[in-house]
């Protein structure tokens, strides 16, 4: 079993529960004051990436389809693991003005954007087949969270956007939000232009890093061929099509930042580091900014070393297994293998270990 930050599947509170993580500064901090996520594309409910400290986080969803906006109030309202949950039917853009929803037969892949009909047909993407439009009205953020606040809360200290093809549109219209609050931010990026016009990842990259952000890899990647190649006999590189990318305001050498961060900036960029698995950044972080006593720094990296443990005997037991898979079906050993590998991309990173 790989370390559930690899796999995506998270453990409810699972950091807002550690010892270490509640009787640090980060964890003392937003447990006065949970982190102000924003959750943009909010369709399938809270993403999983802070489900680790789920009680310790208050939630600001958006998602423009009515039903779906109203379901997801009702179902959190009712039982919810999170300090806070609030989604609002609210379509995003550069700045405010009519828009039109463009629906597909897949409802995760509508947008504000028309689908590249060319594009799609040419690589057999039946889930984006046009179903429909509707015309609303988009807002931009900053409107959203400065002229008519939700509330008081920090929201947009760490934001995941995910609304195919307008991310570039929806972060143009939250400059003051980048500025301001956001330390950490994920974002689906695309690299073909999947829907009519829409801006690609160096694009997003370039607005990003000149609003202090920086790079620091990619949380997923998709690839995408005309599949006329049977996988299970043959190999070859496929296009990447989209990923998540992820962004931190990196105050340290080599990092973009403006400026310094204030100690609950840090405090969230380190949490958000953890949420990630930048084990290495969150601990840089820590001795830059927080954990300055010889103790509070050895239980800091006490809590990352456990967070990051890789056991070598469930290394060894997959690679068995992996084995007798290969055995029992020769004919699929490529598929085997490569899934085996796909499991393991985000930590495949090993080129500068010592033999």
């Amino acid at each position: 079993m790989l370390p559930s930050w690899i796999t995506g599947r998270y453990p409810i509170n699972a950091i807002a529960d550690e010892p270490l993580f509640r009787a640090s500064k980060p964890g003392l901090d937003l447990s006065a004051r949970p982190l102000g996520f924003i959750d943009v594309g909010a369709r399938g409910g809270v993403h999983d990436l802070v489900a680790p400290i789920a009680r310790l986080t208050a939630v600001l969803g958006f998602e423009p389809d009515l039903e779906a906006c109203a379901e997801l109030n009702q179902r959190l309202a009712t039982k919810s693991e999170w300090a806070v949950t609030r989604f609002l039917p609210v379509a995003l853009a550069e700045t405010a003005g009519p828009a039109t929803l463009h629906l597909c037969e897949a409802p995760t892949n509508h947008s504000l954007r028309p689908v590249n009909k060319a594009f799609a047909e040419r690589y057999n993407m039946v889930k984006f087949a046009q179903t429909g439009r509707f015309e609303l009205e988009a807002q931009a953020l900053d409107h959203v969270l400065f002229d008519s606040p939700p509330d008081d809360r920090p929201w947009g200290e760490f934001v995941k956007l995910d609304t195919q093809g307008t991310e570039l549109e929806i972060l143009r219209g939250a400059q003051r939000m980048l500025d301001e609050r956001c330390v950490a931010a994920f974002i689906e990026v695309e690299f073909c232009q999947i829907y009519e016009d829409q801006k690609l990842f160096s694009e997003v990259e370039c607005f990003l890093r000149e609003r202090g952000f920086s790079f620091f890899g990619f949380h997923s990647t998709h690839e995408r061929a005309r599949k006329v190649l049977d996988k299970k006999r043959f190999a070859g590189r496929e296009r990447l099509l989209h990923a998540d990318a992820v962004f931190f305001k990196d105050p340290l050498a080599g990092g973009f930042a403006s400026r310094a961060l204030t100690q609950r900036e840090a405090n969230v960029l380190f949490t958000c580091a953890l949420l990630l698995g930048y084990f290495d950044f969150a601990l840089e972080l820590a001795e830059a900014t927080f954990a300055k006593g010889a103790s509070e720094l050895a239980d800091i990296r006490a809590l990352i070393e456990k967070l990051a443990f890789n056991d070598p005997q469930i290394a060894r037991k997959a690679a068995t297994d992996l084995a007798a898979e290969v055995s029992a079906d020769p004919a699929r050993s490529n598929i085997a293998v490569g899934r085996f590998v796909d499991g393991r991309r985000p930590i495949c990173n090993f080129e500068d270990v010592p033999d």
